[in-house]
């Protein structure tokens, strides 16, 4: 390390951090700047985002516009695709974090990686990141941007929510988003027999007899739960009682949207013997056939409204997002700064919003890290 003190120092090389230094480096030129990463490379969770492609952002997610233009000025062009889904012309995740590692090395900024900061403090005229290892370093100004805990194969353990309480902010309940949900016990047995079966669905949450959320999408059924972005989509709803396995909770599922009832009950009857099996197929059939004893109104009823009791999700290392985080009252949100320590900003995941699927995270990520860079 060149020196031990930076005008700012940002802690976190993900999404939010790349764009919070790379736009920073841009309009201070003469500021000093550190960026430091626990990782040994940089954005190493980016790389497996949109199963390897990077769903950068969404055309209807609030900011997309800048967000283009970002990339642009990066060297990334973006596609949209289905559901207004932007993705780099390259599909590559792999090429979205070289582009933004390039850019921070034409800015010349400084990156610490392999470097966990294990406290940070402030003092009247500046911050105090201390080392894992031992050694320290000082910054007249801070971005954290250190992400959340969804993740920890990818080096997310949560640190800068400890950061932010150390400095005096509320955290948000934390809990795994984005996440498939786990069966009881019960319902495993009853549900084995649909392990890999995918279906398009609808699907209504309800926790308590009191309808929470909706969704709709492609279920597919697992060992364990139910999964599919519909289900992730779900999951944000899913308060963190559920989490502990109280109270009730309930997924009913439509397997045919858009047919009513009445014409099932027809379909069923013209083709008896095969019952469903065009429509859901053969697994998913046969297990509404035995549920309603061979019933045809009870079959109709069933493909309409299929009722798993979930107790649950899946934890950390199968999570998209984190739920919860730093309380956004704490944060000014024209600036990004803290409301209750000068020269503090938070960027990204740190911060208490989660969205649905469909490049809404990344893209809170982006804004938020431009938003911090254009203004400490």
């Amino acid at each position: 390390m060149d020196n031990n003190f930076f005008d700012v120092a940002v802690i976190g090389g993900g999404a939010a951090g790349l764009a919070a230094a790379i736009t920073y480096a841009r309009r201070e030129r003469s500021g000093s700047l550190v960026l430091i990463e626990a990782n040994e490379v940089l954005g190493k969770k980016l790389l497996a985002t949109g199963n390897g492609r990077c769903n950068i952002s969404n055309l209807s997610a609030d900011g997309y516009a800048k967000t283009k233009r970002f990339f642009e000025s990066v060297g990334v062009l973006l596609r949209v695709e289905d559901g207004g889904r932007a993705y780099p012309m390259s599909g590559q995740a792999l090429s979205v974090r070289n582009a933004l590692v390039l850019a921070l090395e034409r800015e010349q900024v400084q990156t610490l990686l392999g470097a966990r900061v294990s406290k940070v403090t402030k003092g009247e005229k500046e911050f105090t990141l201390d080392f894992a290892d031992g050694t320290e370093i000082k910054a007249k100004k801070l971005i954290i941007a250190a992400g959340g805990k969804a993740g920890p194969q990818f080096g997310c353990l949560g640190d800068g929510y400890a950061f932010a309480r150390a400095l005096g902010h509320g955290v948000e309940s934390i809990r795994p988003a984005l996440v498939p949900l786990v069966y009881t016990e019960k319902e495993r047995d009853r549900l084995a027999g649909l392990k890999g079966v995918r279906i398009r669905s609808q699907a209504e949450l309800f926790i308590d007899n009191k309808r929470a959320a909706a969704s709709s999408g492609e279920l597919q059924f697992t060992e364990y739960g139910l999964s599919g972005i519909m289900i992730f989509d779900l999951s944000t709803m899913m308060p963190k009682s559920i989490i502990e396995g109280k109270p009730s909770t309930e997924v009913v599922l439509d397997f045919v949207p858009g047919e009513e009832k009445t014409s099932l009950e027809r379909l069923i009857q013209e083709n008896e013997g095969l019952w469903l099996e065009g429509v859901v197929g053969k697994k998913l059939s046969d297990l509404l056939v035995s549920e309603a004893g061979g019933n045809v109104s009870r079959i109709a009823a069933l493909a309409k409204e299929f009722p798993v009791t979930v107790e649950g999700t899946k934890g950390w290392k199968e999570a998209q997002v984190t739920h919860g985080g730093v309380r956004l009252s704490d944060v000014n949100e024209e600036t990004g700064e803290s409301l209750l320590c000068e020269g503090l900003y938070f960027a990204g995941e740190i911060l208490d919003p989660v969205f649905i699927c469909g490049g809404f995270n990344l893209n809170f990520a982006w804004s938020t890290g431009l938003r911090a860079g254009e203004n400490i």
